[in-house]
């Protein structure tokens, strides 16, 4: 690249702008410091002269200008890093041509990389068309939104002959057209086939902002398999890649979430965890380890919450150990059993996952506690089997302090181990009588069902009870959502007297509660479309408020109460249980003077 360009881009620099996005800066006199990104420390030895546009770390010695900087944090080349800055600061670079002369192998890769973003671009257009109608069902069943449509550039893989002819056309060799990795050649008949034809199609976008590869969903019933990758490519190294990583690297959130499949990303997008990623497989790789800590020192795994997702984290982990370095580690945040995090999310349900992540455990209790989930513990040779494995696994830690740390972690778990007997004469006896408590959905939940349900099925009464139904405090994300779309309805149209429009907006509800319709019937008759009269549904609506406000939430503490009792057997719950019972028996004395 052309020296004066080079002294113009170093000018021109916004040094402040792009070091603060990967470190705190603390203005001291006409300098900046903070905490070197280059090596963990406590204390900002990490100094930057925006004047002369350098930095340099006292602590591990690295230094240099801003296009080293760039360089270094995000990985590119010379030339690379140049372009990323002269994009910030609007300068138009040099035709390549004044500066390089490509190879032909760098010619052939670029229009491998051309050739794709048409595909890419391609596929997106048949998502949109009336073929790709049964394409975008499917995304909608799935509560996919337009807007992320477009954020993930999602497309669909149709009369792939047309696109076929329009790149050849365009002069794309077959050759370049197979090392995209979408077609290849059949041993059966003339021409290129698509490897993603029928399917719904996720590209696979490089931390540069190109399209390397795709993966692919089947949205038929069939033999073959539901999701698909690209093979490897020249443009695809598969372990090499993240899905959804540029995304996350410019999100609000700054705690990377690690999930794993394509719809889970962009399920946690929609919820507004907006930082999470997928490896494009089982395994995680080295390359994948170090992109998440190059925007985050410690990511969160967030696997499924069956035995599948408990497997996939311990072999992840051995990849981990083998590169943990002081400062940097990942967390693990465990699902409900037979639960993921795109399910939870459709189910209305994202505070499950929030709360698991907020309770994540640090690698180090995962190691131990996920050894005791995923392998029989039973008996003393079992227990022993495993301790003896987890000392192995740390033995993997190349990094001699942090493997000298989590050798004394063991040691001390194990020691915990032998004494857990003693410690815990009745934990077998406690652990009996919590099993027996078996869970049970919330009296507060339910009437909350009945109410929102007698609404939209009878949404006349809406004029009646709304001031009372404003006053809910819903405990489920999706009858909140439902809650709050019936009191905009009522605003819109009721206050103004639109009585009869209204009705038929709440009445286009029904789809969102064809679920629970069924077991709300079973303990409100009334709540059901049959025919009751106006005064009767309004009269039990009224009756289940007062229940609402009164005795559910009284009883749901009190079994929560007698529940904690039994497992710790404390004085502080006793206290509370007393104090519960005081206050349920002044309601129901309340209750009968009325």
């Amino acid at each position: 690249m052309q020296k004066n360009f080079i002294d113009l881009l170093k000018n021109k620099a916004p040094v402040l702008d792009i070091i603060s996005r990967h470190v705190k800066l603390t203005r001291k006199g006409k300098d900046w410091f903070g905490r070197c990104p280059f090596h963990s420390e406590k204390t900002g030895s990490f100094k930057v002269d925006p004047d002369l546009g350098l930095y340099h770390c006292f602590g591990c010695g690295a230094h240099g200008d801003i296009i080293n900087f760039v360089m270094e944090i995000e990985r590119l080349s010379f030339n690379e890093a140049a372009k990323y800055i002269a994009d910030m600061c609007g300068l138009q670079v040099p035709e390549e041509q004044e500066w390089k002369k490509h190879t032909p192998e760098e010619i052939v890769k670029a229009k491998t990389y051309e050739a794709i973003d048409i595909i890419k671009d391609y596929f997106v257009r048949q998502l949109k068309s009336a073929e790709g109608n049964e394409a975008r069902e499917y995304l909608r069943d799935r509560n996919i939104s337009d807007e992320s449509l477009v954020k993930f550039q999602l497309g669909f893989a149709l009369n792939e002959d047309l696109l076929i002819s329009q790149l050849k056309k365009s002069g794309f060799s077959e050759d370049i057209l197979i090392k995209t990795g979408v077609f290849f050649k059949s041993q059966y008949k003339s021409g290129l086939i698509s490897k993603f034809s029928g399917r719904i199609t996720f590209p696979i976008i490089d931390y540069k902002g190109r399209c390397v590869g795709f993966g692919g969903r089947i949205i038929k019933k069939s033999d073959v398999a539901k999701y698909i990758n690209s093979p490897e490519t020249e443009i695809f190294i598969k372990n090499h890649q993240l899905y959804g990583y540029p995304i996350a690297r410019h999100g609000k959130s700054k705690e990377i979430v690690l999930v794993e499949g394509y719809l889970d990303v962009i399920a946690m997008h929609q919820a507004g965890f907006d930082a999470t990623v997928a490896p494009l497989g089982t395994a995680i790789s080295e390359t994948q380890i170090n992109m998440c800590w190059r925007l985050c020192d410690n990511p969160v795994i967030c696997l499924d919450g069956d035995s599948a997702g408990l497997k996939a984290s311990f072999r992840w982990i051995d990849k981990i150990l083998s590169v943990l370095s002081p400062g940097k580690s990942f967390k693990f945040a465990r699902l409900p059993q037979d639960t993921d995090p795109d399910s939870l999310i459709l189910n209305g349900q994202s505070d499950i996952i929030s709360a698991a992540i907020k309770n994540s455990l640090s690698l180090s209790e995962w190691l131990w506690e996920g050894a005791f989930l995923l392998y029989p513990s039973e008996t003393p040779e079992q227990k022993a089997a495993i301790v003896q494995m987890l000392k192995e696994k740390v033995e993997l830690i190349k990094d001699h302090s942090v493997r000298k740390l989590y050798i004394q972690y063991i040691k001390q778990k194990e020691r915990d181990l032998y004494l857990y007997k003693k410690k815990n004469k009745n934990a077998t006896i406690t652990s009996k009588i919590n099993s027996a408590i078996k869970p049970v959905i919330s009296i507060k939940e339910k009437i909350e069902k009945i109410l929102v349900v007698t609404i939209i099925n009878h949404p006349y009464i809406i004029d009646r009870v709304a001031e009372d139904f404003a006053k809910l405090e819903f405990s489920s994300i999706s009858m909140r959502k439902l809650g709050k779309r019936i009191l905009e309805i009522y605003e819109t149209y009721y206050v103004v007297g639109k009585n009869t429009e209204g009705n038929e907006e709440i009445s286009k509800l029904e789809a969102n509660i064809a679920d629970i319709e069924k077991d709300v019937e079973i303990h409100a008759k009334f709540a059901g479309k049959n025919v009751v009269s106006e005064d009767e549904v309004l009269t039990e609506w009224n009756s289940f408020f007062e229940k609402y406000l009164s005795d559910p939430i009284v009883a749901e503490d009190l079994h929560k109460a007698s529940v904690s009792l039994q497992s710790s057997f404390s004085e502080s719950d006793w206290q509370r249980l007393k104090a519960l019972k005081s206050s349920a028996l002044l309601t129901a004395k309340d209750r009968g003077k009325r």
